[in-house]
């Protein structure tokens, strides 16, 4: 079975609308999203899945931001943290 997490079909409604950044997420549908203490972690299989979700960083980070999800992002991969970003709530219009 595999089903699609909460928090990334969240992110992915947020991007609805716009069909570019759509399909520039759409390898958010086969990873784990979780989140613990303040930290939104998004796990893939392979490097290869974490580096271009790692590029659409931004992407990724309006919706946390905007919904007060997380306070940083950090892609994993094979159990093992690839990249760490912090989310700046003051670069996001309300």
């Amino acid at each position: 079975m595999n089903c699609i997490s909460q928090l990334a079909q969240l992110i992915l409604d947020f991007y609805r609308e716009e069909p570019k950044q759509l399909q520039q997420l759409a390898v958010l549908r086969a990873c784990k999203v979780f989140r613990r203490w303040g930290v939104l972690y998004i796990r893939s299989r392979d490097h290869e899945t974490a580096a271009i979700l790692a590029n659409a960083c931004l992407e990724i980070a309006e919706p946390v931001a905007r919904l007060r999800l997380a306070k940083k992002i950090t892609f994993m991969a094979e159990n093992t943290p690839v990249a760490t970003f912090p989310i700046d709530f003051k670069k996001i219009n309300a």
